[in-house]
């Protein structure tokens, strides 16, 4: 077994180094896989080392069966950009020596009034784009302190009359007590790696003549390009000293700046707990444009063309309602940053038997 798991070990940290780069930034599909939906874990600093039960889920599915409960159940809802709500819900339960849990993560963007070329204000007509990833999520202790867990997500999206659709997969790896230290973990998965995605539907048919015939006007399919899954990798450690729970978590994205997430917190009487998180990523794109006559030529750099939104502080706090309702209820509440579109808000309710 611990064969078993040095050599998976040595797979996941590896992977980054194959993998990794900022060269392809932009061009996956299917980002709303990477929107934060709970709000325990603030920027993800140590998460992936030590989140467990439906929180985990999303940062690392090996912690699913590192929760102590026989029935998890989480609520939350985020105040994303734009008007956009991010509704998440799941639900995990024993069976035998694995645990099963189901998720459902929804994105609300509202009415969009349809434009043409012909009918720059509008055409009378509305739409509603759908976004939905769809989960289940399989874990397994493989001793006191060593979990690994799988996620398998259907992935869903829809806007007028085209539509795509496909799968998603994560694979972690959580243990606990690295070096014989309590309270000292460590973490590692592999997320969104599957086939990429690609629209269809009727809204890709137009109405053209055929080039170099005499046939008649009539509808051609558009042939949409196919975009990959936001792949990354994750590698956390997370140490409870004194009572303060201390997380770090290295980032690497195939299709996005690599992020360093930092996070600090503090439970007070078992009652209520308070955290900090910090996220910076690996460091902004800047503009550059050459200036000058063709004798005397020098690069000017207009200034950064991407930061990414969701660097900066976060804070959050829960609080544990079980010795006033006489049922394990928790609420938790958190503030991330998200740039030139403010702060978001997430309000979680996690409910434990």
């Amino acid at each position: 077994m611990k064969k078993q798991f040095i050599a998976t070990l040595i797979v996941l940290v590896l992977s980054p180094l194959v993998f990794g780069q900022n060269s392809r930034m932009g061009t996956s599909s299917s980002t709303q896989l990477l929107v934060v939906p709970g709000a325990r874990y603030l920027s993800g600093g140590g998460a992936v080392a030590t989140a467990t039960g439906m929180d985990a889920v999303f940062w690392n599915p090996a912690g699913l069966s590192m929760g102590e409960n026989s029935v998890d159940v989480i609520f939350s809802n985020r105040q994303y950009i734009a008007d956009i709500q991010n509704n998440f819900f799941g639900i995990a339960t024993g069976l035998g020596d694995y645990k099963l849990g189901v998720s459902v993560r929804t994105f609300s963007v509202g009415d969009i009034d349809e434009t043409t070329v012909f009918f720059p204000d509008g055409t009378g007509q509305v739409f509603t784009p759908n976004f939905s990833v769809i989960g289940g999520t399989l874990s397994r202790k493989l001793s006191d302190n060593t979990s690994v867990g799988v996620n398998a997500n259907l992935v869903r999206e829809s806007f007028g009359r085209v539509s795509a659709s496909g799968s998603s997969f994560d694979l972690g790896v959580q243990y606990k007590g690295l070096l014989g230290m309590d309270g000292l973990d460590i973490g590692f998965v592999l997320k969104n790696f599957g086939q990429p995605m690609k629209y269809g539907g009727e809204g890709l048919g137009i109405l053209a003549n055929a080039q170099g015939g005499d046939r008649p006007v009539e509808f051609y399919k558009i042939d949409a390009a196919s975009f990959d899954l936001p792949f990354l990798f994750d590698m956390g450690l997370s140490y409870n000293i004194a009572g303060a729970d201390l997380g770090l978590t290295y980032t690497s994205n195939y299709y996005a700046t690599d992020e360093l997430k930092l996070s600090a917190g503090y439970t007070v009487a078992g009652l209520a707990s308070f955290s900090v998180g910090m996220q910076s990523s690996a460091g902004a794109q800047t503009l550059e444009h050459k200036v000058g006559s063709a004798d005397y030529e020098t690069t000017e750099v207009t200034g950064d063309w991407y930061t990414n939104p969701s660097d900066g502080v976060s804070f959050g706090a829960s609080l544990d309602l079980s010795r006033f309702i006489g049922m394990n209820l928790s609420v938790d509440y958190s503030m991330l940053p998200m740039g030139d579109f403010g702060t978001n808000s997430i309000v979680a309710m996690r409910l434990a038997y």
